[in-house]
């Protein structure tokens, strides 16, 4: 027996009526067990499987017959796989919003057209619109022909006109992490959005409730934390506010599995799951390095090796942006008081240098164009 959260996907081996995280009704499924007897890993993108690393596994039921099956999931020979019989959910067919062009906001583009999905992608400028289309083509030609690629980039509508969006089922918010920014935005998006529309924030630190407070529909106002680069990070965090409700979080995990992504249902708390976890590993490399325990080479060296990361913290920082790292401590010290979380001068000094990683060309490290 296998019973399963029809929200979070928690699965428990024993009869379960409510899901005792999300609160999500729990079902019993029907399941079928594989056998994993051959593994290949896969690191060349291809036409069908533009994210990789993946692996294609040989399995075998249990009537002998032999199946091949597509994982994100790493196993290892002997591994028992138990499935469901369910049948796959509906894909939704919304047309959705994508507000900002940095690092982010383009991924988010990027997923979401080459899932399917008709969108409006919209920025302050003419110009960083044309060099989000531009990265974005060049990333689906990593794995397609020119004529595959037009096809999709066709369903990008790009405008700087915000009335644009007007049409829009869902809108994605992904602006600069600054809380009276995002609630003006929220303001006006509210004022010209049908009632219908779902506002989602990407912010990765700020109260999903208090940006909720500027518009009038609580009640579909959610968070949709991405992590970067969005095009090969899988998990996603969905942030349930206090007001959110169920039917929303329904829609939006469907959306997230409709675009490969790992949707994990968290609560409003401060920074939510991982970024709570990495501040405090993150600040605290800065801080070796502000006090000269070692140098920016050697504390990344360490990080990997010794922990097994695949890249050190401080090359991390630079990829996520220093200005966004500073805000997320100053929002963890500020909510929670404590004291792991206080910013150490180093990054506070290089943000007010416009040294912020490498969107800047300049951080922790230099970075060559």
């Amino acid at each position: 027996m296998v019973f399963k959260c029809e929200k979070c996907n928690l699965a428990w081996y024993y009869p379960v009526k409510k899901c005792i995280y999300c609160k999500g009704v729990v079902k019993e499924l029907k399941e079928e067990k594989y056998r994993v007897r051959g593994i290949t890993e896969v690191f060349v993108p291809s036409k069908d499987h533009s994210q990789v690393p993946y692996y294609d596994l040989l399995l075998e039921d249990e009537n002998d017959n032999l199946h091949i099956k597509k994982s994100f999931k790493k196993y290892e020979i002997g591994d028992v796989i138990l499935t469901d019989n369910k049948k796959k959910e509906e894909h939704i067919k919304e047309k959705i919003g994508v507000i900002g062009t940095g690092v982010t906001g383009t991924g988010i583009a990027q997923v979401l057209v080459s899932a399917g999905f008709e969108v409006i992608l919209k920025s302050r400028t003419q110009e960083s619109l044309d060099s989000a289309i531009q990265k974005i083509e060049r990333e689906l030609l990593r794995t397609m022909s020119v004529s595959e690629k037009n096809k999709i980039i066709k369903n990008i509508k790009p405008t700087t006109n915000l009335d644009d969006l007007i049409n829009a089922d869902i809108i994605i918010e992904s602006v600069t992490e600054n809380i009276n920014v995002k609630k003006q935005l929220f303001k006006e998006l509210d004022e010209i959005l049908p009632d219908k529309a779902i506002i989602a924030t990407n912010t990765s630190s700020l109260s999903i409730d208090e940006l909720a407070s500027a518009t009038a529909r609580p009640d579909r106002f959610i968070g949709m934390h991405f992590f970067n680069p969005v095009p090969k990070m899988y998990l996603l965090e969905i942030v349930r506010g206090e007001k959110t409700s169920d039917t929303i979080i329904d829609k939006i995990t469907k959306l997230a599995k409709q675009i490969n992504k790992t949707p994990i249902i968290t609560k409003n708390s401060p920074c939510f799951i991982v970024n709570r976890i990495l501040a405090a590993y993150l600040n605290e490399a800065i801080w070796e390095l502000y006090e000269g325990v070692a140098s920016a080479e050697d504390i990344d060296t360490a990080s990997k090796l010794g922990l097994n990361h695949p890249m050190g913290p401080l090359a991390l920082v630079d990829l996520i942006s220093l200005d966004i790292v500073l805000a997320i401590l100053k929002s963890l010290h500020q909510r929670t008081g404590d004291k792991k979380y206080l910013p150490c001068p180093l990054i506070e000094e290089k943000v007010k240098e416009g040294k912020l990683g490498r969107k800047t060309k300049e951080g922790f490290y230099k970075y060559i164009t």
